[in-house]
């Protein structure tokens, strides 16, 4: 019987697939085992150091966050009295006046300004601080009239004089001795113009460096949408209240704007002492070309103002780079026949004339200050505006609008004309 046998070639293709495979598993399984090592050591690690991790992740997020909350706090609530009077916050130096001025308008510049400015005087607050926390200062104010007690110091650098150490000054975001201070001065009264002529006032006076803005407003207190408008615009003010004095609202011509405007003048003197002031009225545009022309008046300075009387320009006569007259549509015996907008003070100046203020006298109130600060010759008086030939403002003075009517409660309550009306007069 003849036995037959399989060919062990035939069983070679199966026997090299399956040793083929075996490495590639076994490679397969390493991988997975080195991995999971991996994963575990790279667990581990984690699990060790997470108090360290935590702990760099919170002191980054402190320094992060601390870069915003080191800058000077120039937001604070104001603080208000009885009279009418607010008294203002603006940086964290020593104070400059009974009364503090506040700013929300930080850029870039002003940032890094403020920055700089903190850390040159944290050495010194240090040593002071023992003192300013006993310091007090009291302010009593009439319509008209301040008196602070503050403690007697020097000048300061930055066109205030410094009053108690307990206050908290403004201060200008460029050395005044490179860029002088200008002071606008805004008397304002409600009426249904007032918030759209002071947005646009202020949203001009934004674009302006080392201006304070000194808003004056005919009532016995502050009023809340204007202070809202201020805060809201931006630039650094000083709001006050001036009523005009009951005498003079009984009379049919009433000299708007004098109480205000010498209350402003009062504020000047007790806490500016270099710059220019300028009265500035809400229903009047500006170029910006001005504000620059005004910083270096020495004493007086005048220039054209535009859509004024039938002649449409108020302004001073000039040949020869001297003035030789005035052009107004209405002259009135008047020695100085300007609108308010067309004369500049130096603050300085200002105070060699401690007597000038502006007379209760309607149609006279230009007329009537320029005259307080005789002796002033007209050569003394510098020409702005390209030796007055530039219209640089405009008395663009809004259409009088009337009351708006009372709002039907039973027909629109609940909606949004609720809320909406309480803007309107």
């Amino acid at each position: 019987m003849q036995t037959h046998y399989r060919a062990v070639k035939q069983k070679e293709p199966h026997c090299r697939r399956l040793t083929d495979i075996l490495p590639f598993a076994s490679m397969l399984r390493s991988y997975k085992l080195y991995l999971m090592l991996l994963v575990s050591s790279i667990f581990f690690i984690v699990c060790q150091n997470q108090g360290s991790i935590t702990s760099l992740v919170s002191n980054a997020a402190a320094a992060s966050s601390g870069s915003v909350d080191d800058l000077p706090d120039v937001v604070a609530a104001p603080l208000q009295g009885n009279d009418g009077l607010e008294l203002l916050y603006g940086d964290s130096e020593p104070a400059l006046g009974a009364e503090k001025i506040r700013s929300r308008s930080l850029n870039s510049k002003d940032m890094l300004q403020k920055l700089n400015d903190r850390s040159s005087s944290t050495s010194s607050a240090t040593s002071t601080s023992a003192t300013t926390t006993t310091s007090t200062t009291t302010a009593r104010t009439t319509s008209t009239t301040t008196t602070a007690k503050v403690v007697p110091t020097a000048p300061s650098t930055n066109g205030i004089l410094a009053g108690s150490s307990s206050d908290v000054p403004y201060r200008f975001p460029v050395d005044t001795k490179q860029l002088p201070p200008l002071y606008i001065i805004t008397p304002t009264y409600r009426r249904p113009e007032q918030i759209p002529e002071l947005t646009r006032l202020g949203y001009t006076l934004k674009h302006v460096q080392n201006v304070l803005w000194i808003v004056v407003e005919d009532s016995e207190n502050r009023t809340a949408s204007v202070t809202r408008l201020l805060e809201e615009i931006g630039v650094p003010f000083v709001q006050l209240a001036a009523p005009m004095p009951a005498q003079y609202r009984k009379q049919k011509v009433k000299p708007r704007g004098v109480s205000n405007r010498n209350r402003a003048l009062q504020w000047i003197r007790a806490n500016a002492t270099e710059g220019t002031l300028y009265f500035a009225d809400d229903d009047n545009t500006y170029n910006l070309k001005l504000f620059e022309q005004l910083r270096h008046v020495r004493k007086v300075a005048m220039f054209p103002v535009g859509l004024i009387s039938k002649y449409q320009v108020s302004s001073p006569v000039v040949k020869n780079g001297t003035i030789t007259g005035f052009y107004d549509g209405w002259l009135g015996g008047r020695k100085y026949p300007l609108d308010m907008a067309g004369f500049a003070v130096s603050v300085k100046f200002l105070h060699k004339r401690p007597k000038a203020q502006m007379p209760f006298k309607p149609g006279y109130e230009e007329d009537g200050f320029l005259r307080s600060l005789e002796p002033l010759e007209l050569k003394e008086v510098e020409l702005l505006a390209s030796n007055c030939t530039e219209i640089l403002t405009w008395h663009t003075q809004a259409r009088k609008n009337p009351p708006a009517p009372a709002l039907d409660r039973k027909k629109y309550g609940g909606t949004n004309l609720v809320q909406l009306t309480s803007w309107l007069v």
